[in-house]
């Protein structure tokens, strides 16, 4: 069974545009890409001729000369005979094009040939010179990049059978600055817990929905962690052979395995050269490696909250946290996933909520900023948010804010200031603050939220 993504809606709207170029659809591993293309042919009758360079190497070799569309169609006609090639209904479908750069460059020659609907996918397109010693250039100006994530909890409530309607219901109540009724707010608390415990993987969430029992889809998502690092060093050269060296895939899994031990430390920052053997260079590319393949994100320490916040970025200074939330409670094991389930959210120094927030806040769009002090002074997350730069203090039960009124009432030196409180309340506002449970954090994006 396919559940509705979010990225359904956006492949739509490409499909009907006169003028798009050849769509690219990015994200971690087992976020969901091939089969959100495969039901977005489906549910559009486009018929599907899908090359995966992953699993079928030899693809390749349709792309080593000319690139002219027809020279194209006519070799991929070949490899599929069965199937006629009708630019108004076929979709054509790149997998894993990151394994074959010159099936990305072609995009130049589709999107100026007009005819054809183009779709690729991949999960290290990131990584410059994936393929090592290839310098095959990136077609830009010729594709059209949709970023996808693993399920954020709008998913997971799709997934459960809730409608668009119940949650537009759910919404109304952030919009109109009213407390959700207690039964209400009870029965999304525990939704949440569930997500929290499994994260968005679609299908750990699939496990879930079809057994009700977490600790099976639990086992599927640990399966999921472990094919995940056993992927780590994925690149290649042009003939074929690995192209990293052994101690650097152990420094990428190393980098991985460091994540839940700074999560749990008071100021929660990344300390590269913690990081077992290697340059300082070395241990960089090896965090930028993650990051590239959309496993983890950083959060950048601010000089001061103030817009533009990319402005004011310690390059220096940074926190690490994995792109879905699964990652991080398989990362600190059973007993973790058991506290959660029983509304325990402050493990680890509060390591598991602040990574929820952050899960909440990268899948509806922001980019997190984070401000701290060696006084004290520190701010769980920053965004810019409706022309403002707006404090995020994210607690799993009602907490010390001093950090978020200080700036707040120092308009001289921090400028205008916002905050939003994530929790465990029910919805409240005041002239410079919004309360919300955690479960609202996905609505964050919907509104042109006043003050």
């Amino acid at each position: 069974m396919y559940y509705k993504r979010k990225i359904d809606k956006y492949l739509d709207e490409w499909l009907l545009r006169k003028d798009k170029s050849p769509a690219l659809v990015v994200g971690i591993r087992q976020c969901g890409k091939t089969q959100s293309i495969i039901e977005f042919a489906k549910r559009n009758n486009l018929t599907l001729i899908e090359l995966n360079f992953w699993t079928h190497q030899e693809y390749c070799k349709d792309f080593d000369n000319s690139l002219e569309v027809d020279e194209l169609i006519s070799n991929i006609s070949l490899r599929f005979p069965q199937i006629k090639i009708n630019p108004s209904n076929s979709l054509i479908f790149f997998d894993e094009i990151q394994e074959c750069p010159r099936a990305r460059l072609s995009f130049k020659n589709f999107e100026k040939d007009g005819r054809y609907k183009v779709i690729g996918s991949g999960s290290y397109l990131g990584i410059n010179g994936y393929i090592k010693g290839d310098s095959t250039p990136a077609p830009i100006g010729y594709e059209e990049v949709y970023n996808m994530k693993t399920m954020d909890f709008e998913e997971f409530l799709w997934a459960l059978g809730y409608t668009e309607e119940q949650i537009d219901n759910l919404s109304i109540y952030l919009k109109d600055r009213k407390p959700v009724p207690e039964n209400v707010h009870e029965l999304f608390k525990s939704e949440f817990l569930k997500y929290t415990c499994i994260g968005g993987f679609p299908k750990v969430v699939k496990d879930y929905v079809n057994k009700k029992n977490l600790m099976s889809a639990y086992r599927i998502l640990n399966s999921i962690v472990f094919d995940m690092k056993s992927d780590f060093g994925r690149r290649k050269d042009k003939n074929g052979n690995p192209s990293f060296m052994p101690s650097e895939v152990a420094r990428i899994q190393h980098v991985f395995d460091l994540i839940p031990s700074f999560l749990t430390k008071e100021n929660k920052r990344f300390i590269v050269s913690k990081i077992e053997s290697g340059n300082s260079m070395q241990k960089k590319d090896a965090i930028e490696y993650l990051i590239q393949a959309h496993i983890i994100s950083k959060a950048y320490n601010l000089e001061i909250p103030s817009l533009p916040l990319n402005g004011e970025k310690i390059e220096s200074q940074f926190k690490l946290f994995p792109e879905d939330i699964g990652l991080v409670t398989s990362m600190y094991g059973l007993d973790t996933l058991i506290a959660i389930s029983k509304g325990n959210l402050g493990q680890g120094k509060g390591a598991i909520y602040e990574a929820l927030v952050f899960d909440s806040l990268i899948k509806s769009g922001f980019e997190p900023y984070y401000f701290a002090k060696e006084s004290g002074l520190e701010i769980d997350f920053v965004i810019s948010y409706q022309g403002y730069a707006t404090l995020i203090e994210a607690k799993a039960k009602n907490g010390n804010t001093k950090s978020s009124k200080t700036v707040l009432k120092n308009k001289d030196h921090y400028g205008e200031t916002k905050l939003i409180k994530i929790g465990d309340y029910n919805i409240g506002s005041s002239e410079d603050t919004l309360t919300i449970p955690h479960y609202m954090t996905f609505l964050l994006s919907r509104f042109n939220l006043d003050y």
